[in-house]
């Protein structure tokens, strides 16, 4: 792809293991960064084809009636096997391309601290690729070197202590909307099938509450927490700790 062809950057470029990881994880954080005026896109890494309930196809029409919620400027598919996520060179190429192609500020992944092996393996894929994108030797889609501000990592089934926690209680109704659009994962469709984690039919409460907790740790109605592997600056200390209704931390 030549450089006129490429897209317009975007500010923001987040990564799914499957369609509707980045929704449940982190689609707080991006509806907060589109009320700010940031241009965000998705790339999930496989179509969720070996999911427990629904199909590739119904997932495709829920995953684009969620980026329209979320007004995404753009959502790309890598095609990937489901189930079968390897730190390989050639499933780090793709990903590394797709960070070259977008020209993010701020890329957001998965956290390698999971109990899925595709999190885990996506994880480490974007890390690498982060990484390979600013070396310009490395053959990337024949696209130029990219250097992002920061990688950041949403939270799966696991939480170790976060790096920081998003305020998203403005934004949780409508984030709730995006995680509805999944209805075939929520078990919402009335399709039947096996019952998984998110097909329970205390998942909504359980996920209300874990957001509220993380909330909790910030003064806030509900949070969403993501690990930073590298130190921080910071130029305001008393804007960035300040009180927030009386929390102690």
């Amino acid at each position: 792809m030549s450089a006129h062809a490429l897209p317009e950057p975007a500010d923001v470029l987040a990564f799914g293991p499957h369609p509707d990881d980045v929704e449940l994880c982190a689609g707080g954080l991006m509806l907060r960064m589109r009320r700010a005026g940031h241009r965000c896109v998705v790339v999930d890494l496989t179509r969720g084809e070996s999911g427990s309930r629904g199909t590739a196809e119904i997932r495709a029409r829920e995953t684009a009636a969620a980026s329209a919620k979320m007004g995404l400027v753009g959502r790309e598919n890598l095609g990937l096997p489901d189930g079968g996520l390897e730190v390989t060179t050639a499933m780090t190429l793709p990903v590394a391309a797709a960070i070259r192609r977008w020209r993010p500020r701020l890329v957001v992944a998965p956290c390698p601290i999971d109990l899925h092996p595709d999190h885990t393996a996506a994880a480490e894929l974007v890390k690498r690729a982060y990484y390979l994108a600013t070396i310009g030797k490395v053959d990337a889609g024949g696209l130029p070197a990219h250097r992002a501000d920061a990688l950041i990592h949403y939270y799966g089934h696991k939480e170790p202590e976060p790096s920081f926690v998003v305020d998203v209680t403005d934004v949780w109704a409508e984030k709730l909307e995006l995680v509805r659009c999944y209805a075939s994962q929520l078990g919402l469709d009335g399709a039947g099938g096996p019952v998984t984690n998110i097909a329970s039919p205390d998942f909504l409460r359980r996920y209300e509450l874990r957001f509220a907790y993380w909330g909790s740790r910030i003064g806030a109605g509900f949070g969403e927490p993501f690990l930073l592997e590298r130190t921080v600056p910071m130029d305001d200390p008393l804007l960035a700790l300040r009180k927030r209704d009386g929390a102690v931390r």
